[in-house]
């Protein structure tokens, strides 16, 4: 499968047969132009929503998905595994930004797990399904959702085999929110992709945790 960084918390997968994935659409221009990506084209197979905020859920875009997945369980969709989790978007149960969900995409022998705008450090009783996944996409700009030192800790907690952060501060983003260089200078040793892409095989996958940084697409 390629695994393809849109912008913000917006992936793309590609699997192997051609069919397509998209994680939290963003609406582009959102919260009066602070969001700064460009549009999100085309139709997808399947759309996974984390949650309702414009800059995570677009209805213009999932409403060009055959399938959406937005609850919390287990389903199955034409062989696509997928696991949601309830998180919370904050550190207080939910009460300042409201729910989350984390999903786990298991397709081609990988298992891409996206933690939408997960707000709070979880562990392995808490959240069991994570455990094992081979790519762990991570917010971590801090303020609206979990920052780079509580980020590190779930990576550290779940040891996947490579980590992709997410939703931190660019250019093309105005929200208040730290770099990823926050992140990055924490975990240590990255791999900048210099691409907005990702091939990802079950057996090209490395040995010990490594983060890679790719660049937004749009």
């Amino acid at each position: 499968m390629i695994l393809r960084y849109l912008g913000h918390a917006a992936f793309e997968l590609k699997l192997d047969d051609g069919r397509t994935v998209v994680f939290d659409p963003y609406e582009s221009g959102a919260y009066d132009g602070a969001l700064g990506y460009g549009p999100i084209e085309g139709s997808y197979d399947i759309a996974v929503v984390s949650h309702d905020h414009p800059d995570h859920r677009f209805e213009e875009v999932t409403a060009r998905a055959a399938a959406v997945w937005d609850i919390a369980g287990e389903t199955e969709i034409d062989g696509v595994r997928i696991t949601s989790i309830p998180t919370f978007h904050d550190e207080s149960g939910g009460s300042e930004r409201g729910a989350n969900l984390i999903t786990i995409i298991e397709a081609d022998g990988v298992r891409v797990a996206h933690l939408g705008d997960l707000g709070h450090a979880v562990t392995k009783s808490e959240a069991p399904a994570l455990e094992g996944v081979d790519v762990m996409i991570v917010p971590v700009g801090g303020h609206f959702t979990m920052d780079a030192a509580t980020a590190k800790a779930v990576v550290e907690e779940f040891s996947p085999r490579i980590v992709i952060p997410m939703h931190y501060k660019t250019g093309r983003c105005g929200f208040p929110i730290a770099p990823v260089e926050d992140f990055t200078m924490m975990m240590g040793d990255f791999d900048a992709a210099g691409g907005s892409e990702l091939d990802l095989t079950a057996g090209s996958l490395p040995g010990e945790t490594k983060v890679i940084v790719l660049d937004p697409a749009l």
